[in-house]
């Protein structure tokens, strides 16, 4: 099974939803993602190259492509997550999750009603989720490669590090700033509070919070132990 397959399997397991789609038929290259960059909102140029996630809505479907780069592509392949992670991976594997991420939350969202793909909260939200997901995928390679198949407090410290303390938000948009830096606070938080569960409580708490509209997702968080 491929990676981006197993990520797939991953996400719509714990959510006990399923997209309908296979994703890997999705992945553009460069040529396409030229295109799709080209005719996008031209805040989009700030973000990095990487990878993206390109949403368009028409006559009444989703249409999505996910494009990751070749060096990207080439550190995963040469640093292979699933034989262990470390600092020639930790980042590219990052953004391999939160793109595939995008892909799947909004084609859930898309198949439970929410048409307005270009809403600031729906945005947000993906984000959010990403930051969320991202970081309970992470747990699980992690704590695959040690003897005792549990996380360590160093393996969470390191983990964190990399997922929220390593990224930059000062872009020219204030909205992308903004956006960026609200859901990386977000999710900080309440990954904080997550780990504080039991091990047998945490996959319903993320259930249950994914189904809460963004705002509400927000006050949650705010409102929890810091």
């Amino acid at each position: 099974m491929s990676l981006l397959r197993q990520l797939q399997t991953i996400t719509e397991r714990t959510y006990q939803r399923a997209s309908g789609v296979n994703l890997e038929r999705f992945v553009i290259g460069p040529h396409r993602y030229r295109f799709l960059s080209d005719r996008s909102d031209t805040s989009t140029a700030q973000l990095s190259d990487m990878a993206r996630t390109f949403l368009r809505v028409a006559d009444d479907r989703l249409y999505l492509a996910i494009y990751y780069s070749d060096r990207m592509i080439e550190v995963l392949e040469q640093y292979d997550p699933r034989r262990g992670l470390h600092q020639k991976n930790i980042y590219a594997f990052t953004v391999f999750i939160e793109e595939l991420n995008h892909a799947i939350h909004a084609a859930l969202k898309f198949l439970a009603g929410q048409r307005n793909i270009y809403a600031e909260t729906f945005l947000r939200d993906l984000e959010l989720l990403a930051k969320v997901d991202c970081y309970h995928t992470l747990k699980y390679f992690m704590a695959y490669f040690n003897p005792s198949q549990q996380l360590e407090e160093w393996d969470r410290l390191w983990l964190r590090h990399h997922l929220f303390e390593g990224w930059e938000y000062d872009y020219a948009s204030e909205r992308l700033s903004t956006r960026y830096s609200e859901t990386n606070h977000l999710g900080k938080k309440y990954t904080r509070f997550l780990d504080s569960l039991k091990p047998d409580s945490r996959v319903a708490e993320i259930r249950r919070f994914r189904e809460m509209p963004y705002p509400r997702k927000r006050e949650y968080i705010r409102f929890l132990p810091n």
